[in-house]
């Protein structure tokens, strides 16, 4: 289904993501943008430069960390993050 999203014009990665988590109800999609890698940088990588932090090793964490409900933890994770910025 991702990949269907991802044909559509100006839908990216994050988009279809979000589109998943929250309109199909896919709880083990981990949409991830500025916010949720800075916050998964600080909680659990400590990378110095989080800018390099990498999609693939905050979605291999994500998956590992919060199993089928990392969609979920990302939205605790997002919303703390900005809350607390």
């Amino acid at each position: 289904m991702r990949e269907e999203l991802l044909k559509l014009d100006g839908v990216g990665p994050k988009v279809a993501d979000c589109i998943l988590l929250f309109s199909l109800k896919r709880f083990d999609v981990f949409p991830i943008d500025v916010w949720v890698r800075r916050v998964m940088n600080e909680l659990y990588i400590h990378q110095e430069q989080e800018e390099k932090v990498s999609k693939k090793m905050l979605e291999k964490l994500a998956t590992e960390k919060f199993l089928s409900i990392a969609g979920i933890a990302q939205q605790y994770l997002f919303y703390w993050k900005r809350e607390t910025s």
